[in-house]
């Protein structure tokens, strides 16, 4: 008997812990972040890429990326990138 009763609670406190885990996961604020190139990104998967600005410039524009990580947070990322008017060669 004792060792029923010890089953079930350990059953229902792994169940309660991995659904903190799992809302704590999907309750995550989405924030901007500025990106530094110091930075290590854990990128899962890209949801969007947008170009804030006239990305036809040669130079430095800025964009903007949403991504999911490993753990499913999502990301909001504003970055410079070189803008698609630059000549190669």
């Amino acid at each position: 008997m004792k060792y029923a009763l010890f089953a079930a609670v350990s059953m229902c406190s792994l169940f309660a812990s991995a659904n903190d885990n799992v809302s704590d996961a999907s309750t995550a604020a989405v924030r901007n972040e500025q990106y530094d190139y110091t930075q290590d990104l854990d990128i899962a998967k890209v949801v969007r890429i947008d170009n804030a600005g006239n990305a036809d410039e040669c130079g430095p524009v800025k964009a903007h990326m949403v991504y999911v990580d490993s753990k499913g947070v999502t990301h909001n990322l504003e970055y410079t990138r070189l803008g698609d008017g630059c000549q190669s060669g």
